[in-house]
Order: structure tokens, then sequence, then C-alpha cells
């Protein structure tokens, strides 16, 4: 237990730094009120011209499935970043003999910069939609603690997937290509633009076995079309994923250690 109070001390210190640019945050995330309007007006549009439903969507839970998946891309922290220049610059040498481990030490740092922006976009997803589309149909406030632990989960999968591309910084002067691609997977193949029920048969089968459709469509979907099978389904994919994803990133960072050539610092 003693252990884990060297994680949770960081948490609550990198928490603490970012609640004193809350203010800064939410007028930053003011960009999330204008890619829903956006959508709004976009979604508004086919509606009008297709009809009332959607691939099983009316107009008011595509909005607020939009709000979701925008909520969990938005909540990311800067881990790629960083990690991707401790290795660059060579602290990596220094942090890595530090007595904590490495990968858990950037995720409860990261914690707290994900905990401050998944509550201010919590709040203004919330109110721009009530003001755009009104309240989320047939939504059952009984159901709201499991779509939190599936948002939950969902970020931190995105976490996980950022710490092991980073770190593959390790063999690449340049790696942002990584993040790049990855970014691009999460708008398509992760049901971030569109439900994946708007796929081709065979796309949508494939897609609802990546770990992308975890990150964003998994919550999402949850959020406005919730049911017991599906929430189980869903949180044993997010479980599954979450541990690979932590496994692989301890796996590159050893590796890693191992074969460290620092060109900096």
């Amino acid at each position: 237990m003693k252990s884990l109070n060297k994680y949770f001390h960081t948490f609550k210190i990198s928490l603490a730094n970012n609640l004193v640019y809350v203010a800064n945050l939410i007028t930053r995330n003011f960009f999330f009120v204008f890619i829903i309007f956006i959508m709004l007006m976009l979604w508004k549009n086919i509606y009008g011209q297709k009809g009332d439903m959607i691939a099983g969507f009316t107009l008011n839970q595509m909005i607020w499935y939009l709000i979701v998946t925008e909520m969990v891309t938005l909540s990311r922290s800067n881990v790629f970043l960083d990690v991707s220049e401790d290795v660059k610059k060579g602290n990596i040498a220094y942090l890595i003999n530090k007595p904590y481990n490495y990968v858990f030490y950037c995720f409860s740092n990261g914690l707290g910069e994900i905990a401050t922006k998944l509550l201010t976009n919590m709040l203004i997803g919330v109110v721009i939609g009530f003001i755009y589309v009104g309240p989320l149909s047939d939504f059952n406030f009984r159901h709201l603690p499991f779509v939190l632990i599936s948002l939950i989960l969902g970020v931190f999968i995105n976490f996980f997937i950022y710490m092991s591309l980073a770190l593959s910084a390790f063999w690449m002067e340049e790696n942002t290509a990584f993040m790049w691609i990855y970014s691009k997977l999460i708008f398509t193949l992760g049901g971030m633009l569109i439900p994946l029920e708007m796929f081709p048969g065979w796309l949508e089968g494939l897609a609802k076995n990546l770990p992308f459709a975890y990150v964003t469509y998994g919550p999402a979907k949850l959020a406005v079309s919730f049911n017991y099978s599906n929430f189980i389904h869903t949180i044993a994919y997010q479980l599954g994923y979450l541990l690979i994803f932590i496994l692989l990133s301890m796996a590159v960072f050893r590796r890693g250690g191992r074969a460290l050539n620092v060109n900096g610092g």
C-alpha cells in the first residue's frame, strides 16, 4: 500500500497544478462548443433530407453521441509529447533511476490533467447538449454510473495507447507520425465522427473488435442507447484492451531502457 502513496501524491500535485488553470481550460474548451455547433448544423441538414432516424439514431441521440466522443477525445493528456521529449532529450536516463515505475508515474501525473479536462468537458458538454437539442431522450439516470465507468475506461485506454506510441522514441528520433495515424484511426474506426452502425457491414464488424472503438464509440453508444448486455460486452472489451496496453507500455519501456542510447541531456 505504501508503494502506491507516491503515485497518489503525484496525482494530487498534478490535480492541484491543473486546477489553478481551470478557468483557462474552460475558455480553451469553447472550441468544443464550436465543433458541436458545426456538427449540429451538418446533421440537421442530413436528417432534414433522410428522415427522423438514421442507423437507429435520432438527431437528439446523434448530437449527444458526438458530445460524448468529443468529450473523451478532448480529455487526453499531453503524455505523448512529454514522454517523447523525455526520451529524445535524454531526461529518461535520470527518470528511470527514480524510486518509482516510470509508466505509472506518467499515468498518475497525467491523471490530474485528465481529471480536470474531463470534468470541464463534461460540464460544457452537458450545457451545450441541453442548449442545442435538449435533454437526451429516454435517458435513465440509474444508468449514469455505468456510462461514467465506460467513459473513464475509454480515457484510460487512450492514455496507454499514447504511452505505448510515445515510447517508440527509444528507437526513432521522429515518432509524431504515430500520434497522427492513431488520432485518425480514432476519428474513423473509433467512431468519433460517425457511429459505427453507419459503416458497411464488414467494416462495422471489424471496427467493433478493434481497440479504437472502445475509446470513443463504446462509451458514447452506452450513453445514448443503454442496455445491460451491451454494457457487459463493452466493459469486457475495455478491460481487456486496457490490460493489453498497460502491459505493452511496460514491455516497451523495459526493452527501451535496456537499449537506452542517450542523445542529449
